[in-house]
């Protein structure tokens, strides 16, 4: 019995030590010392691994501690977070930042209700101990550095918030509330989103260090008088806490960081590269009858613009070679068959500049298959073939359906006015009470993705695809996608499966209703001939298919 007791006693001291031993492997690691001495040097920042057992920071957190398979991932945590903090001007972070960075591969919080979830926020503030703690998750996605460039900035400004006592100061929370905006008053939805977040202190202050919405916002505040006295108060603080942050910072600071800009992929040095695309009769023929009847210059050479994206992270993009040219083929006059049915009184009002017909097209570490870029004085839009295979009918089925999707994203920018069928709760009275989109609900919004998200949503109806749920303007158009193309699906036979459900479920057909009701109206608005090919196409997915 004695041994047995030292036998377990000895095996309880040894787990115990393997995560002690895992998280040694790291400190002494030599890329992670090096960083940490950076850290230490320039910013007054010491860099800490947490223990499970650790008194401080397991005291309000279950920890799980870093394994050296996580150190490749918090080296590039570590990375992106010393870009941030150098955009700081010089000596700030070490005056006003906190003093501590504690990795570990997860943090759960204690007072958290319900059972232990699976995901935990990329930055913790522990003020007790003057510390960041940053989660080094076993699986990267392109959310966590998006997230994580936010929330760096997020806990620095609670830093600074902490030493705000005097509630006569135009930054304290009383003050602030009598100058927030009326987030309902924008147009689109983009803006509305924006100014409910600027009303926040947190959220306006995030917004100064991303150059896309820190100049939207500035857009915004010159026709509302109440956000540029936000802009300025904040500008204000800062400059009063380090002189550093003058005008010139500021318009420095609306410039994209040059480790966030656009990065082609072709190489441009390979003049040869798209000869056969070039010569090819049918292909050119197609580029000639879109741009025709559009007025837009369809773009896909290797050494074409980048399209242009409001780059938060990166952009990575490349146009077409031969080595694809079957699927470019392909796909060009798939998308000459279904733009051609528009007609031209739609053509001409959205009046797009560009169409980019690109390879890859990774926004943010996500591929993207299209993109309606409605945000220009002129519009165009976009479309990545990357993963597209002619072969495959579900391919082809997803793309065609995506060819729409833009357009009605583009139409629904130009068409939908105030009081229209399409704006705001006109639209979203259609859903389920209590749904609420995932984009611009603070409760909805929590899931930490899209793919969870539409998985605890299921119960609801009314959506053509999950995306949809996203939010208003994608749920628009994954459903127009549908009607568009339900008839021309798996080859000819049908989009069965949408068809039976918009037979099935009201609410989805009430809003089939609505879009084509809101195209009715357009049509007397804009004088266009009935019957013609878009109008009996959209039309004719809701009757019987003879």
């Amino acid at each position: 019995m004695l041994r047995f007791h030292t036998f377990l006693s000895a095996a309880t001291t040894l787990m115990l030590a393997v995560p002690a031993f895992a998280i040694e492997v790291i400190e002494q690691d030599a890329k992670i010392t090096t960083v940490a001495q950076r850290f230490q040097t320039e910013f007054g920042i010491s860099l800490k691994m947490a223990k499970v057992d650790d008194p401080v920071f397991a005291k309000n957190q279950v920890v799980t501690a870093l394994k050296p398979e996580h150190l490749d991932h918090a080296l590039q945590i570590l990375t992106w977070m010393e870009a941030e903090l150098k955009r700081y001007p010089a000596g700030f972070v070490k005056k006003h930042g906190s003093k501590n960075l504690v990795l570990a591969n997860a943090y759960i919080s204690k007072t958290a209700k319900g059972p232990a979830l699976t995901y935990s926020p990329t930055l913790i503030a522990e003020k007790a101990s003057d510390s960041i703690l940053v989660t080094v998750p076993t699986t990267m996605t392109p959310s966590i550095e998006v997230l994580g460039r936010g929330y760096l900035h997020q806990m620095l400004f609670t830093n600074i918030l902490a030493n705000v006592k005097d509630t006569d100061s135009p930054i304290s929370l009383t003050l602030w509330k009598t100058l927030e905006s009326d987030d309902s008053k924008p147009e689109t939805e983009a803006a509305k989103r924006l100014v409910k977040t600027s009303n926040g202190r947190e959220g306006l202050y995030k917004m100064l260090w991303d150059a896309w919405e820190f100049n939207e916002l500035t857009n915004i505040a010159k026709t509302d008088p109440k956000a540029k006295q936000r802009i300025d108060l904040m500008k204000g603080l800062m400059t009063s806490l380090d002189p550093q942050f003058d005008e010139a910072f500021w318009t420095d600071l609306a410039v994209v960081p040059e480790d966030q800009r656009t990065i082609c992929l072709n190489d441009l040095t390979d003049t040869q590269s798209n000869t056969k695309i070039k010569a090819d009769p049918e292909i050119q023929a197609d580029i000639r009858a879109l741009e025709k009847q559009w007025g837009f210059k369809v773009l896909w050479e290797p050494g074409s613009p980048a399209p242009p994206m409001p780059v938060k992270v990166r952009l990575e993009y490349s146009y077409f070679t031969d080595k694809k040219l079957n699927e470019f083929k392909t796909f060009i006059r798939m998308c000459r068959e279904q733009l051609e049915i528009y007609p031209e009184q739609i053509t001409k009002r959205l009046n797009v500049k560009n169409l980019y017909m690109l390879d890859t097209f990774d926004f943010r570490g996500a591929g993207v298959a299209g993109q309606g870029m409605s945000w220009l004085p002129q519009v165009s839009f976009a479309y990545g073939l990357r993963s597209f295979d002619p072969a495959v009918v579900k391919s082809m089925d997803f793309l065609r359906r995506t060819i729409h999707h833009e357009v009605l994203h583009l139409m629904d920018r130009q068409f939908s006015k105030e009081g229209g069928p399409f704006y705001g709760s006109n639209w979203d009275s259609l859903n389920q009470e209590g749904f609420r989109y995932k984009i611009g609900s603070p409760g909805a919004a929590s899931s930490p993705s899209q793919l969870r998200f539409y998985k605890d949503n299921t119960k609801w109806q009314g959506f053509a695809e999950p995306y949809g749920m996203n939010i208003a303007t994608d749920d628009r158009a994954t459903l127009y996608g549908r009607l568009m193309t339900a008839h021309l699906a798996d080859e000819g036979r049908g989009d069965q499966p949408f068809l039976e459900k918009l037979k099935t479920d009201k609410i989805l057909k009430a809003k089939a209703d609505r879009l084509i009701a809101f195209f009715h109206s357009l049509q007397l608005e804009l004088a266009i001939p009935t019957p013609n090919p878009w109008s009996s196409r959209l039309e004719g997915v809701l009757v019987a298919k003879k």
